[in-house]
């Protein structure tokens, strides 16, 4: 960058021998050499710009990929509760749009910046050499036009700034459009996405032109700067050149030195509005960096050894972030190594919330929850939730192979480990009959399996995870009969020899279970073996009555009037 400045001011320079020398003095020799000097002047200065630009189109690609991988890796590690308050849309905007921005910055902004200054400087050094009053003229006009590039950016940031909240819209309603296509379509709600995102491109449209409006009048307010500080130095020069004070050579030397670098200084404001919108994505980006999560490892957190006693929740109480009422209150179970123990309450009770304090999605208010005694905060989070295996409602499958999504977090497992956790999940029939077997595509969220496919997918892996703790939740509810009595089969080769913690509206899938707890509002109000909830004839009996007696007499459909 600093060769090419220097070849700036040796190019304003040359203006003075090449008129004094050769057209007034007529100087055959300099005629001959000032051809080949300027020739390579130039042949110099592209070989420096060529060097720069590449060097800093790599730095730029590289700060994109190093803040990609560090905003992705930080976004992982981040607790559940924020995404659950996020959009989706928020976390990709900002990986995706907010560090492309900064790749314009820190490869053409930033170097185009430092070259323009190192011009700026040469050639006002090279003004100041040739004739300091003059100079004095021509940089008058310096301060306001700083004042403008000041001025101007402030704006420019202010406006990236919205432009990026919004493009963050853009991106979430995207993906929940697309994500909900068969519900959009279902509903016939096109029309009304349309309308949606109809209205955030109109707010687009109207902040990109505001930011355009205030560009567009960044060069013509330097221009006019210019043009004054030009016409000063026109009249002055053009006085001391009839005065025999300078020579012509010198004047014309001055007056393009001069022209060279308000050209920069007019690049100045544009690169400086660039800037500002780079330094609001970066703020956006280490306003993301800097979220520390919650739920990480204590510094002197020990390795949870495998399970052989019981997990423990004592006087627990949790409240969510977001929250103001507690969601559990004080409970205090005890659930022992190899034994299952099913959760049934109704919506809301907190029975999805209590087991998702075991892996610690979430920490507890109060209280504690422990595994053999020690409590779960001060165990690493790897060996905690290495213990533990889920399968819930929501089956998550990634758009990648049927093998790849069995071996999730089993990487190193062969084909026959994968096949045989298939098997025992009542997964191998129906996966080959698929003509790549184990290597097929099943698509976005595994779009291409039934409810009954995913799910005993999703059970495999589990069994392939080999987890001594196994959390189900509602893991059958979303089912039909047939998908349910072949996925029951599954989950209960998969309970077998662990402890495990069952949540299910099915009251049929957990009459086996070696106890029962029932939850409401937040309370353990009941604990025991199916038979023995029956015969206290209250919470839980009211449920099976519910769902028992109904289903035997078969509900008639009401006339409609």
């Amino acid at each position: 960058m600093i060769l090419i400045a220097s070849t700036s001011g040796a190019i304003a320079y040359s203006v003075k021998p090449i008129l004094d020398d050769i057209f007034i003095k007529q100087d055959t020799t300099m005629l001959y050499y000032m051809p080949f000097a300027i020739l390579g002047i130039f042949g110099f200065r592209g070989l420096a710009y060529f060097t720069q630009s590449y060097a800093m189109a790599y730095v730029g690609e590289k700060v994109v990929r190093v803040m990609q991988m560090e905003l992705y890796n930080h976004m992982l590690d981040l607790d559940i509760n924020l995404y659950a308050s996020t959009s989706p849309g928020s976390f990709i905007s900002r990986v995706t749009y907010d560090t492309n921005l900064l790749r314009g910055t820190a490869s053409t902004t930033i170097s185009n910046l430092f070259r323009e200054g190192f011009t700026i400087i040469f050639l006002i050094s090279l003004l100041f050499y040739q004739n300091y009053q003059l100079a004095f003229m021509a940089i008058v006009g310096l301060p306001l036009s700083g004042f403008l590039i000041i001025f101007f950016g402030k704006k420019v940031r202010k406006l990236s700034k919205a432009s990026q909240e919004l493009m963050e819209l853009i991106t979430s309603h995207l993906e929940e459009s697309f994500g909900g296509i068969r519900i959009v379509k279902a509903f016939g709600m096109e029309d009304r996405e349309r309308t949606l995102f109809a209205d955030i491109s109109q707010k687009v449209l109207k902040n990109n032109l505001r930011t355009a409006k205030v560009q567009s009048i960044t060069h013509p307010s330097m221009d006019i700067v210019a043009g004054v500080a030009i016409c000063a130095v026109v009249y002055y020069g053009g006085r001391y050149v009839i005065a025999d004070e300078i020579t012509t050579g010198e004047f014309f030397s001055f007056v393009t030195a001069l022209l060279m670098a308000y050209t920069p200084i007019k690049r100045f404001s544009t690169l400086n509005n660039s800037l500002q919108a780079g330094i609001a994505a970066a703020r956006r980006i280490f306003d993301m960096l800097d979220t520390v999560p919650n739920i990480r490892d204590k510094e002197n957190a020990i390795d949870l050894p495998p399970i052989k006693k019981n997990i423990t929740f004592k006087n627990l109480s949790f409240t969510y972030e977001t929250a103001d009422e507690e969601v559990l209150h004080n409970i205090n179970l005890k659930v022992k190594a190899g034994e299952t123990v099913a959760l049934v309450g109704s919506s809301g009770s907190g029975k999805t919330s209590l087991v998702h304090l075991i892996p610690r999605f979430y920490d507890v208010s109060s209280g504690s929850v422990e595994i053999d005694g020690v409590n779960i905060q001060d165990v690493t989070l790897k060996s905690l939730r290495g213990q533990i295996a889920m399968v819930t409602q929501e089956i998550i499958l990634f758009n990648d192979t049927i093998r790849h999504n069995i071996a999730y977090g089993e990487e190193e497992r062969s084909l026959e480990e994968v096949r045989e956790a298939a098997r025992v999940a009542n997964a191998l029939d129906f996966i080959e009959e698929f003509p790549d077997g184990f290597d097929t595509q099943i698509g976005a969220r595994g779009v291409k399996l039934s409810g009954g496919q995913r799910q005993r997918i999703s059970i495999a892996r589990s069994i392939l995870k080999n987890a001594p703790i196994l959390i189900l939740d509602e893991a059958t509810s979303a089912l039909d009969n047939e998908s349910e009595r072949a996925v029951q089969v599954a989950l209960e080769r998969l309970m077998s020899n662990r402890t495990t913690l069952v949540i299910a509206h099915r009251l049929s899938t957990i009459r086996n279970a070696d106890r029962i707890v029932v939850l409401t509002d937040g309370h353990i109000v009941e604990e025991g073996s199916h038979d023995a909830l029956l015969k206290l004839n209250r919470e839980y009996a009211r449920f099976y009555a519910l769902q028992f007696e109904n289903s035997k007499k078969g509900k008639k459909p009401k006339k409609v009037k």
